[in-house]
């Protein structure tokens, strides 16, 4: 029997593992923002020593424990001839996966000991199996960030708190205190979990008088445990309250009058979305099916018969802290924006589970009890044969709906940075000495970054710049070829742009979207080529620090009152930058007979995408600026200053109001 028994359990474990695991390496397909942000810090964590964060600053401030198991899980990798990345980051989240429904499983059995009159053998299997086939865990057991080590803490704590009120143990007390404390460096939406906790064994104490010393001396040692362990993040928090913060604070739900409405908004948008019947679930299609309740109708049905055989049992302590857990856990996203939030919640798939298997457990009990009553037989013995019909049920509809019908969703492309992550690794992939641009993005964009940052001998950071206001190139005739990798779905000036200075161009290297529109083109200016497109109006002026300007268009037609003067400066860069320069371009109405600044535009170049220092010598840089003309502006012609200066004072030129270019009539 115990042998069954174990088996059993390895094939609940491994069916866990197997929607948890089956093509990890496709589905999701690419590596979003959040994932990469992680993925970097977990890097850095393997390969510096000296980094070992508290608390992680960027992306609004994030808890750390999901990067350090990615870190290990990393030099795993590493060490089976592999290479780090988004599969092995969603590995780490499916063995998170597995080991919350493990953790679900013990939770259950506990249960089912606290409440053996009305709790069956079989609820374990039944809470743990709707765990490993819920689409919602399975969902987010297959992508490489935090959330997903809530459930797994929940389970994890209420199995440590019932084993040790029954069974008088240290060991589980202890172990309850390093789960409490977990919870806390896991994810934000687990902090509401030590409270619960907290609440779940008041509920303890006060229904059995028996164990109530132990409980208070038990409860003592977790709770000191959890603080002794919890307490480098208590410290950093109050070194730096604005950061640890800084994300709750970000998504809270408004205060003043509006508060009371959005509270009650949200509890009814996280109620609905355990009713498949209604289309009313999160419309991420990051997190979900856009609209897709959490629950398919054959997980529901358990779920709801679970939540009224807890509410007719509530005086039982097993039951009322299975609603406790529920609502609970479901707090962090009633007290937030964007109702229903999928993963902000995650932590009660747990006691979904719980009371899902409560419900299966209260058929199948039924059924089996049908024996002793022969007047009841027929109809009561089938109910064993429902609860398993709507496990596996739940099972196939699930699956479904994660693999066929989410995985093939169109909007995944760009939900999960698909474009960027294929484009980091074509330009990790390119040589060494290639030269390399990439607009409009940035360099520092972790799904970026990730790709040549960790891979040995990657190509390192193109240059990056916003060609919508800012382009450069070799001046003259290019000594190698220059490829400019055009996100054209974001940027649509460069296409338009490059004909002109480059006719020659080609583009190699066509990315589509998973709607066969084009995404970004790679465009090749080859060797020996000479820019085609000079300024309208040439003029040679050197500034200094390098720089010099060697003309300037102006958009002069139909130049009137009230609307937008184009300005684009033809920047010679002869030595690259000491400073970081702020560039200004100015109308001065000196012509019209009034000194005064009428209008004006003071930015780094680029709106700031390509800043001074990060120029090169031998660069032509085309540099656009856009002047708002007053309406009241009378009609004459007026003057063009140019100019550059530094946050600490410094100018060029070094004295006047700047270099006058032209002139521009409005009439």
């Amino acid at each position: 029997m115990i042998r069954k028994g174990w088996l059993g359990f390895f094939m609940l474990l491994a069916a866990a593992l197997l929607l948890r695991l089956w093509r990890i390496d496709a589905t999701p397909p690419g590596f979003h923002f959040d994932e990469s942000f992680e993925g970097l810090e977990a890097w850095r964590i393997l390969n510096d020593p000296t980094y070992r964060p508290i608390f992680l600053a960027g992306n609004f401030g994030v808890a750390p424990a999901n990067a350090y198991a990615n870190a290990l899980m990393f030099g795993l990798w590493a060490w089976l001839g592999g290479e780090p990345g988004p599969t092995a980051m969603r590995v780490t989240a499916a063995l998170f996966g597995a080991l919350g429904v493990v953790a679900t499983w013990l939770a259950a059995d506990e249960l089912r000991r606290l409440h053996p009159d009305r709790l069956t053998a079989a609820l374990p299997w039944l809470a743990a199996g709707l765990l490993a086939t819920m689409r919602w865990h399975i969902h987010f057991s297959r992508m490489g960030i935090e959330p997903i080590l809530v459930p797994l803490a929940a389970g994890a704590a209420l199995w440590l708190l019932l084993r040790a009120r029954r069974a008088k143990s240290w060991p589980a007390y202890i172990g309850l205190g390093v789960v409490l404390s977990f919870s806390l460096y896991a994810y934000q939406g687990g902090w509401v979990l030590p409270p619960l906790m907290a609440l779940a064994w008041a509920i303890l104490w006060l229904w059995d008088g028996e164990h109530r010393r132990a409980l208070a001396l038990g409860g003592g040692l977790a709770a000191a445990i959890a603080l002794l362990l919890t307490l480098p993040l208590l410290l950093f928090a109050i070194s730096q309250p604005q950061l640890f913060l800084l994300r709750p604070e970000q998504v809270a739900v408004g205060a003043g009058a509006a508060t009371q409405q959005g509270f009650a908004e949200n509890a009814l948008a996280y109620l609905l979305m355990f009713v498949p019947l209604v289309e009313a679930g999160d419309l991420d299609p990051r997190r979900n099916l856009p609209g897709l309740a959490a629950l398919n109708l054959w997980q529901a049905i358990p779920f709801w018969l679970g939540v009224a055989l807890a509410l007719w049992r509530i005086r039982q302590p097993g039951h009322s802290i299975l609603l406790l857990l529920l609502v609970g856990l479901l707090t962090p996203g009633v007290v937030s924006e964007y109702a229903p939030h999928y993963h902000r919640v995650l932590g009660a798939a747990a006691p979904v589970a719980l009371l899902g298997g409560v419900g299966l457990d209260w058929l199948w009990g039924w059924g089996a009890r049908a024996g002793a009553q022969p007047a009841h037989r027929a109809w009561r013995r089938p109910l064993s044969w429902v609860s398993a019909a709507l496990l596996a049920l739940g099972a196939m509809v699930s699956a479904r709906d994660y693999f066929v019908r989410w995985a093939a969703l169109p909007d995944l492309f760009y939900a999960f940075d698909v474009g960027l992550w294929t484009i980091g690794q074509q330009i990790a992939a390119q040589p060494a000495d290639a030269a390399l641009y990439l607009t409009p993005r940035s360099a520092d964009h972790p799904t970026l970054a990730f790709a040549w940052e960790t891979r040995a001998g990657a190509h390192g950071p193109p240059v990056t710049f916003d060609g919508r206001h800012i382009f450069p190139l070799a001046a003259g005739a290019a000594p190698a070829p220059e490829h400019y990798i055009v996100i054209e779905e974001e940027d649509f000036r460069t296409r338009l742009l490059l004909p002109e200075l480059f006719p020659d161009a080609v583009v190699t290297t066509t990315i589509l979207d998973w709607q066969g529109r084009v995404y970004a083109n790679t465009y090749v200016r080859p060797a020996g080529s000479t820019p085609q497109r000079q300024p309208m109006v040439a003029a040679t002026f050197e500034l200094g620090d390098g720089v010099a300007l060697a003309g300037y268009d102006a958009q002069l037609a139909q130049l009137e009152a009230g609307r937008m003067l184009y300005v684009q400066l033809y920047w010679d860069v002869r030595a690259a930058p000491t400073h970081n320069w702020t560039v200004f371009v100015h109308l001065i109405g000196e012509a019209a007979g009034d000194p005064n600044l009428l209008a004006g535009v003071d930015s780094a170049p680029g709106a700031g995408s390509l800043p001074t220092n990060r120029w090169r010598a031998g660069w032509r840089i085309l540099d656009e600026y856009q002047l708002l003309l007053p309406d009241d502006l009378p009609d004459g012609d007026y003057a063009l200053f140019i100019g550059l200066y530094t946050a600490d004072g410094a100018r060029l030129p070094a004295e006047g109001i700047g270099f006058r270019i032209g002139e521009v009539q409005i009439e």
